[in-house]
């Protein structure tokens, strides 16, 4: 990706952290996009994975790499492993990532991925499985991401350790675009900080 790419698409979107640029430099997108979509990786559209999924746009996983201001001492949570591609991002700021993704095509895709291309290959662990079915795993991360929707963020709240930090989508019933969110658990409570970024996005 050439400089001019990195002004027209993520400077104009207000991605002015040089972490995040720099890691956006590092990891080659069209190392995790579909074959036929590769003359596309860099274009601020939604690319179609299998099973009717999609990929985040580069500005929405850049917006999300910023606001969650990842460090290297995170243990990152990621639910929706995808393409791999955020997962390799993320991955090159922080101490470890575990990403679930429930369908199992879109995994083997992104495990392939990861194998071929990843650079932090020892620092990910990846699973086929809903995070439904392991709730109780969210507590041992301080940093979560989700890249679907869910329709409440109530059934994993009270599984979130205290000063955890989550980027989620919001599902909204009338619009095809989810609200993309940032929740900070505390420890009475917590904080919402809405409408990071809005995206196109499956339901949990």
């Amino acid at each position: 990706m050439n400089n001019d790419h990195i002004y027209q698409i993520y400077r104009s979107n207000n991605i002015l952290d040089e972490k995040v640029l720099s890691v956006i430099r590092k990891v080659k997108r069209e190392d995790y996009v579909p074959e036929e979509y590769k003359k596309f990786s860099y274009c601020d559209i939604s690319i179609p994975l299998d099973s009717g999924r999609v990929m985040l746009t580069p500005s929405c996983e850049a917006k999300i790499l910023q606001n969650m201001e990842f460090h290297e001492k995170d243990n990152v949570l990621l639910v929706g492993t995808g393409s791999g591609y955020l997962v390799e991002c993320i991955s090159d700021l922080v101490f470890s990532v575990t990403a679930y993704e429930c369908d199992a095509s879109l995994h083997e895709f992104g495990v392939r991925n990861l194998d071929l291309h990843s650079n932090n290959r020892d620092k990910l662990h990846l699973y086929n499985d809903n995070i439904l079915n392991v709730t109780d795993k969210i507590q041992e991360y301080n940093k979560v991401v989700f890249t679907c929707s869910v329709k409440t963020y109530d059934f994993f709240l009270d599984y979130l350790s205290e000063n955890s930090k989550v980027f989620l989508f919001l599902w909204q019933d009338r619009s095809p675009y989810s609200q993309g969110m940032i929740l900070n658990k505390l420890r009475n409570g917590y904080t919402v900080k809405k409408t990071i970024v809005t995206s196109q996005t499956n339901l949990i």
